[in-house]
């Protein structure tokens, strides 16, 4: 049987970010080195600051969330004390009866004593987490202290956290709907009171037209009656021109300049006298001369190019 090279099992350290031997001796004298444990409190320091963080955050968001639902309720509260009409006072009617009937199942279940005595739900500090590479750790809300093993004071699992993330989402659905069934009734409450202020001032205006006017009374002699009545002059009311409600076209004018022809101009220019070089001669046509018996030359000649 022939030999063959088989190469070394290697792991690779997601902290350090290098390989190492798989093999238990190297793996503890890696974890066991000083670059090791600090990459590795590195590591944690940055995920408990992230983790903290993201609850910071989420922690604010939930207050101004409350915090805008409280006044909007107060509001809206403060808007049903102040006004007077129906709707205001069987919603006030309806308040006072809850806020007694509670009142009353208060003291006859429970006494001062027993409210006393009762223990409160007790709040865990501590909440598992799960880094990027998929170990399970643990670290607190108050002192931002995180460690690998569980807590004996307990803790809440990631169950619980998803458990309480949808509550909370569920919750906040729920505020956001009430918000807006808040909203609703106050608009149809005003717009009632709009409707009612309208129907006040048309009633007042119609007793105003029934009643009748007062006549004044003249004094002196009647005037003389007229059997086809008094002149009257005749208004001539223009017909309006109908809206078809056009687009509005911006009209631009465009200005053609006009083509006109140059104008020839000559001139004439009259000579005094000649020249004494030029002679006088007859002015004609020159008779051209035919050599019949010579040969005839070819225009075209030879170059040396050629």
């Amino acid at each position: 049987m022939a030999d063959y090279w088989k190469s070394q099992v290697r792991k690779f350290c997601d902290f350090c970010k290098c390989w190492i031997a798989d093999n238990k001796p190297s793996i503890q004298f890696h974890e066991s080195g000083k670059r090791h444990k600090e990459n590795v409190a590195k590591r944690i320091s940055e995920i408990t600051k992230k983790s903290t963080k993201a609850a910071k955050d989420e922690k604010e968001y939930n207050d101004d969330i409350k915090k805008m639902e409280e006044a909007a309720l107060k509001a809206y509260m403060k808007d049903v004390e102040s006004s007077r009409d129906y709707t205001a006072q069987k919603i006030l009617e309806a308040k006072s009866e809850a806020e007694v009937q509670q009142a009353e199942e208060v003291v006859g279940s429970t006494s001062l004593k027993k409210l006393e005595n009762q223990e409160e739900p007790t709040v865990k500090l501590w909440y598992e987490a799960k880094s990027d590479e998929g170990y399970t750790y643990y670290w607190n809300t108050t002192t931002s202290e995180s460690r690998w093993e569980p807590p004996e004071e307990g803790f809440v699992s990631i169950e619980e956290q998803k458990t309480e993330a949808k509550q909370k989402k569920k919750k906040k659905k729920q505020d956001k709907k009430m918000a807006k069934e808040v909203e609703k009734e106050k608009s149809e409450e005003v717009r009632a009171m709009l409707e009612r202020e309208k129907m006040k001032k048309r009633k007042v205006k119609d007793i105003e037209e029934k009643q009748p006017t007062n006549c004044d009374i003249s004094f002196g002699p009647a005037p003389k009656y007229d059997p086809y009545g008094s002149w009257t002059t005749v208004e001539k009311i223009g017909e309006q021109p109908l809206e078809l409600d056009l687009p509005q076209q911006e009209y631009v004018a465009v200005k053609i300049p006009e083509y006109t022809e140059p104008v020839v101009k000559f001139k004439e220019k009259t000579i005094t006298h000649l020249d004494e070089t030029i002679k006088e001669e007859n002015s004609g046509f020159k008779k051209r001369k035919f050599n019949t018996g010579a040969k005839k030359n070819n225009m075209r000649q030879r170059l040396d190019s050629d």
